[in-house]
């Protein structure tokens, strides 16, 4: 009776074999849009900024309840994504785990057909009705199973649940961050104070407004161009020409040495004067001013905004990368070497960097020299038209882009750490 316990066991086992549970995708789906769909969201923009203007002007205690609750909510999705990310690594350590408990299944299995055999063959885990009509026989007859191949299979059996365990979590995390992001976009958008002198990258709404407006011309011109129906996909109109939005495989550091000066996340520093505590949704890299600045990916220019008060001139590009959509944001730039529409590869120089106070002194959101790299899902001014949905859409570079650790230079764009 104990053998057949331990060979339900063991069959068990056979089943699971490579069963590594697998990490779900993070990246949220995006509502194609047409030009149509985009020139309706242009004309609730300015209607709502129209509106905006009519309204009284924000008190000082409207603008620092906004700022607040900005704060908050931008706290709350960082700390999901960090949840995110402390998940996903358990799960890949929990996975190696199970390789490594496979490999001893694998010579305890062996070890059965020789004990009954006589025989070294390997045992193959597919099974036609005869061969496992004879496992089970040899098996029966195998009486040297020891106590440490119960507790082996009942640590694979434990590891197993336990990464399905996990899984669940991290697809519930993931559900929390989509509502969390939406619940931002929405904040930001709501919003009836102008956060560009404050918030590092953001756009104050007449800029954005100028910028979308000149991009749906251009759109328009591609949409003659290849012939669309105005209520087609842009996507899928570009996709007629794939050299409009060339796809990608892989993500490098937009400068080719620096060291890693901040993070992601929230963070406590000094800036004029102040303490602050705050939300800091990219990584920097401290370079010399003037140093190249590349584009992480092959992707097309969508945005361009310069001289902002806090972020000083920025370059917005959008990518395909492993068939999954993206947008990159480069701040602090001291000049700019593209325009919106080119389209670009890795080894294109975008900018070169700046962030110098005495330089740049537009630019009141930098102590100094240095790039600030921003990441977000789906394509800024394709997928969605606002400054908001992007900024609200933002996550961690490193999940993308390899780096060191936070103070550690480096001396190419590729090494990996």
């Amino acid at each position: 009776m104990k053998v057949w316990k331990r060979f339900s066991y063991l069959l068990l086992i056979v089943v699971l074999l490579g069963s590594q549970v697998a990490l779900p995708d993070f990246v949220p789906q995006i509502e194609a849009k047409s030009l149509k769909d985009l020139r309706q969201e242009l004309a609730d923009m300015e209607k709502k900024y129209e509106e905006n203007k009519k309204e009284q002007q924000a008190t000082q205690a409207e603008i620092d309840k906004a700022n607040a609750n900005i704060k908050k909510l931008t706290k709350e999705k960082m700390e999901i994504e960090a949840d995110i990310d402390d998940l996903t690594a358990s799960i890949e350590q929990t996975n190696k785990d199970i390789a490594a408990k496979n490999e001893e299944i694998k010579d305890i299995i062996a070890y059965y057909q020789l004990s009954a055999t006589g025989e070294d063959a390997y045992l193959e885990y597919v099974f036609t009705a005869t061969d496992f009509t004879d496992f089970i026989y040899r098996m029966a007859i195998a009486e040297q199973l020891s106590d440490y191949n119960d507790s082996l299979i009942e640590e694979y059996q434990n590891l197993i649940l336990e990464n399905e365990e996990k899984k669940e979590t991290l697809s519930n995390k993931v559900v929390e961050l989509n509502s969390k992001t939406k619940e931002l976009e929405k904040t930001l958008a709501s919003l009836k104070v102008d956060l560009s002198k404050t918030v590092e990258g953001a756009v104050d709404i007449e800029t954005e407004l100028k910028t979308i407006r000149k991009n749906l011309e251009n759109y328009e011109k591609t949409y003659k161009e290849f012939k669309c129906d105005e209520s087609e996909d842009y996507q899928a109109c570009l996709a007629r020409h794939p050299d409009q939005l060339p796809p990608d495989t892989a993500f490098f550091r937009p400068v080719i040495s620096g060291r890693v000066s901040s993070n992601y996340g929230m963070r406590t520093y000094w800036l004029n004067g102040q303490k602050l505590t705050e939300g800091h949704a990219g990584i920097d890299f401290a370079v010399p001013h003037n140093t190249n600045v590349y584009s992480v990916a092959a992707g097309r220019v969508v945005a361009i905004y310069n001289k902002l008060s806090c972020g000083g001139n920025q370059v917005y590009i959008a990518h395909t990368v492993n068939g999954k959509k993206y947008t990159s944001g480069y701040m602090h730039l001291a000049s700019i070497k593209v325009k919106v529409g080119d389209v670009v590869t890795s080894d294109t120089v975008i900018g070169k960097s700046g962030g110098v106070p005495s330089i740049e002194t537009w630019d009141h959101c930098s102590t100094g020299g240095h790039v600030h790299l921003q990441m977000a899902t789906g394509h800024y001014m394709i997928d969605y038209l606002s400054w908001s949905g992007y900024s609200s859409r933002t996550f961690n570079p490193r999940n993308v882009v390899n780096a060191p650790a936070l103070g550690k230079s480096f001396t190419s764009r590729t090494r990996k750490y």
